[in-house]
């Protein structure tokens, strides 16, 4: 599973910001059966409500599972991978907002 997840991370951080998880969708649909979408679909769920609970108590990183749980889950449907697109473009735009705001380089 690990392995898998590092494939899945690698091969989503080599498209560009903002088509990186439409593209894995893309990728991958239409090659896998009902079952997959299922479990992949479940196993994503699971890392990603599993890593916001971690997140909760101060000091976990529980991102460290959410990240990985929402990849698995925009990798079966579509709307998601778009959302996911859509927000990350977005937190990039308020990076750079923030980061100008405060001088830091």
């Amino acid at each position: 599973m690990i392995s898998k997840l590092r494939s899945i991370y690698r091969e989503i951080t080599a498209a560009p910001a903002g088509e990186r998880f439409h593209r894995y969708h893309q990728r991958r649909k239409g090659r896998v059966g009902r079952w997959h979408v299922v479990v992949y679909g479940g196993t994503g769920l699971l890392l990603a409500i599993l890593g916001f609970l971690l997140s909760l108590p101060p000091l976990m990183p529980g991102f460290l599972l959410w990240l990985p749980g929402l990849a698995l889950i925009a990798s079966q449907f579509g709307c998601v991978a778009r959302a996911l697109d859509h927000g990350e473009c977005l937190m990039r735009k308020a990076y750079r907002r923030i980061r100008g705001q405060s001088g830091v380089t």
